[in-house]
């Protein structure tokens, strides 16, 4: 055993002492097709302080001041970390979760409120201090939360199940993030007293329930309610609904986004221009936000469950698991261009005019003109110096902008390191 832990030492050292001067720094290499396939980066960050392990995923982002958190691992202890984005430097380190600290720091949705982070991850709740690191409160509930999670002035929601005799439903429930006060549900919907609800693996008579909670843009006391009911062939009506949270009313209700639909995947909204655009199985559609009305609806042939969408440049992007990326009008909904690309990706970022992403079936970091669809970067580790079988991770992939002396940068994860380039220009 001990000889096991010391090669796994080896192996790590060897890496992060040698592996930087076996890539040639001036080498740029490109495909019959001129796409970059490798390119020289700035700075790259072992991820592993002795062995490799698996240290999780942080899915969406997370900036914070002249630092991003990103997974590391350290033995078999995993921890987040927030780490210099001009020099890849370590400013702390976290490890403080209920859960044995060998558990893969895995982070789906997040809310910011000042310098405080707050997460949920099924039944606990956690609070970081982002400028030291340190824990600012932690709860472990009672009852288990999904992930998602958001945020209006002083006051989180999570989303959890109430059960009654009448049946079991999704509510958001509302925390105090100062104090990370026991959550108490705030915001239910109502349901058709006529219609016999199915058991289902959330309780008995599931009726169905809230979904997400999107602040609408300069109304801080908007709240943009996703939310579906259940009817009783387990096909499901989701709806879009408009909520004061000041005066505890509805602005506009129930305007439906689908109907009958087998299945609820339904990714977070996206409010852009007056717009809320939202994937819902194998489409795409955009609603007026004044109204709740359905504008357009484009259908493709799988779904965009991994890597969704983004709205950038007057463009909705989204990499569908057909294995291509669609760019559509963000007005009409019409195809303006499509890209091979690959299937079960992370989440798409956005940096001057380009679409950064990690393609997981092929593990490679995409790089997309967002303007046209035309393909820059298909980056393969190997090509950078890894001889481990590694690819880049469908974890988060940062973008920087130019700042200073210091160029605009993506910041991208493999199975070992951290690397930094200079964004496309």
């Amino acid at each position: 055993m001990k000889s096991i832990i010391f090669l796994s030492f080896i192996f790590v050292f060897f890496y992060s002492c040698c592996s930087e001067n076996e890539y040639d720094q001036e080498k740029r290499q490109t495909d019959d097709q001129g796409v970059v396939i490798a390119t020289p980066y700035l700075w790259k960050k072992l991820l592993h302080k002795s062995k490799i392990a698996p240290n999780g995923f942080i899915i969406r982002p997370i900036y914070y001041k002249n630092g991003v958190v990103i997974p590391m691992t350290n033995d078999d202890d995993c921890m987040l970390a927030l780490i210099d984005v001009d020099n890849g430097k370590t400013l702390w380190e976290w490890d403080d979760e209920f859960s044995p600290k060998r558990s893969a720091k895995d982070i789906w949705y997040y809310v910011f409120m000042n310098n405080l982070l707050i997460y949920q991850d099924g039944s606990r709740s956690y609070c970081l201090n982002m400028d030291d690191g340190s824990t600012f409160w932690k709860y472990a509930r009672e009852q288990s939360f999904r992930d998602e999670i958001a945020i209006m002035k002083k006051k989180y929601f999570i989303f959890g199940a109430i059960y009654s005799d009448e049946g079991t439903e999704m509510a958001a429930y509302m925390g105090d993030i100062e104090s990370g006060e026991t959550v108490t549900p705030k915001i239910r919907m109502d349901f058709p007293i006529d219609i016999d609800y199915p058991d289902g693996a959330w309780g008995p008579k599931f009726k169905g329930g809230v979904l997400y909670l999107n602040n609408a843009p300069d109304n801080d006391h908007l709240l943009i309610v996703s939310h579906h009911e259940v009817l009783p062939d387990w096909t499901f009506n989701t709806y879009f609904s408009l909520y004061n949270a000041e005066t505890e009313e509805w602005v506009w209700k129930k305007q439906s986004i689908i109907a009958n639909y087998y299945g609820t995947f339904f990714s977070q909204p996206c409010i852009y221009d007056g717009k809320i655009y939202a994937n819902i199985g194998c489409s795409i559609v955009c609603h007026d936000l004044a109204t709740g009305k359905q504008l357009w609806r484009e259908n493709f042939n799988n779904d965009f469950m991994f890597t969704g969408f983004i709205v950038e440049d007057g463009k909705v992007i989204g990499n569908c698991e057909t294995g291509y990326a669609y760019g559509l009008d963000a007005k009409t909904g019409n195809r303006l261009w499509s890209v091979k690309t690959a299937g079960t990706g992370g989440r798409m970022s956005y940096l001057n005019g380009v679409v950064y992403f990690v393609g997981g079936s092929v593990r490679r970091l995409f790089a997309i003109e967002a303007s046209t669809g035309k393909m820059i970067w298909k980056i393969d580790p190997h090509l950078l110096g890894e001889d481990y079988d590694a690819g880049f991770r469908v974890n988060a992939v940062y973008t920087l902008p130019a700042k200073g002396n210091q160029p605009a940068k993506v910041i991208a994860l493999s199975d070992l390191y951290a690397y930094c380039f200079e964004a496309y220009r």
